[in-house]
């Protein structure tokens, strides 16, 4: 049941890509009286990407729309053509709940393009939305966006994994460089534990299977296990054991807790610099 009742919550989506069609997916999946229009010059990708029949209309371009109003837009073109898409479009969000997932697209710059628009929330999700386990993380002004749209905001993304309100629209840039990029250094990480098992002499594909699998484990270990991070790390070392031995590596001063606190930081300058050129 969505926040709206029985009745069937409108949502117009700008663009279904990879991202845009994932979040139709969770929505139509876990939202049953949720109605998706979405605006895609190419249908035909748009559908691929959308599961098999999913109950959502796509449209090559706003003229197909003939004026409708919707309760939510989701706006998910790449940055250079959101401006464009919410002038296109502004005749179907008189009243409209404007959710942004463009990167580096501030709340200013989008009132700026619609300046009739007043609920705007920015939100980020990561890439594990394609498998309905994103992090996705938000920021909305208190004083323009209500706590129904703020639940709105929770159910949507609520449907293609967790999220969370941020205090300040700068944190997004923060959060970039941990929720945003870190589905990459969980690859990289998946990748050069497939090499080092390689050089110890497995076969590729055998040592792919090693370390797809031990993350994918230790992933679902963590999702369903209340313990933290470190408290699953004490529970698989043994003192003395072979995992103290590895870990007495990874850890060691100026290795893994000291490059991740780099990276991370690295990231979240980048989307910062980013920002700042899209501004």
């Amino acid at each position: 049941m969505t926040v709206t009742g029985d009745r069937a919550l409108s949502l117009l989506m700008f663009g279904c890509g990879n991202m845009g069609a994932a979040i139709a997916s969770g929505a139509v999946a876990r939202m049953p009286t949720i109605d998706i229009t979405a605006v895609d010059p190419d249908v035909e990708r748009a559908r691929q990407l959308l599961p098999p029949q999913a109950p959502v209309k796509v449209l090559s371009d706003f003229e197909g729309l003939n004026d409708r109003h919707f309760d939510v837009c989701i706006v998910s073109v790449k940055p250079q053509h959101v401006e464009a898409a919410l002038q296109a479009a502004r005749t179907s969000l008189p009243d409209a709940l404007v959710i942004s997932i463009a990167a580096g697209i501030p709340l200013a710059r989008l009132r700026a393009a619609a300046p009739r628009l007043r609920r705007l929330v920015r939100v980020m999700p990561n890439l594990p939305a394609l498998a309905a386990s994103a992090m996705s993380v938000g920021f909305a002004d208190r004083d323009s966006v209500s706590a129904k749209d703020r639940q709105v905001v929770e159910e949507v993304f609520g449907a293609i994994g967790r999220f969370c309100w941020l205090a300040s629209e700068n944190d997004i840039d923060l959060a970039t460089g941990v929720t945003g990029s870190g589905p990459g250094y969980v690859f990289a990480f998946t990748e050069h534990l497939q090499r080092a098992a390689e050089q110890m002499g497995f076969p590729g594909d055998v040592a792919e299977q090693f370390a797809r699998q031990t993350v994918i484990g230790a992933a679902r270990l963590l999702e369903q296990d209340p313990r933290t991070a470190h408290d699953l790390k004490v529970a698989v070392t043994s003192p003395g054991g072979t995992t103290a031995a590895g870990l007495a590596v990874l850890e060691a001063p100026g290795a893994l807790p000291t490059l991740l606190v780099k990276t991370t930081t690295a990231a979240a300058g980048r989307a910062a610099q980013l920002a700042s050129i899209q501004q």
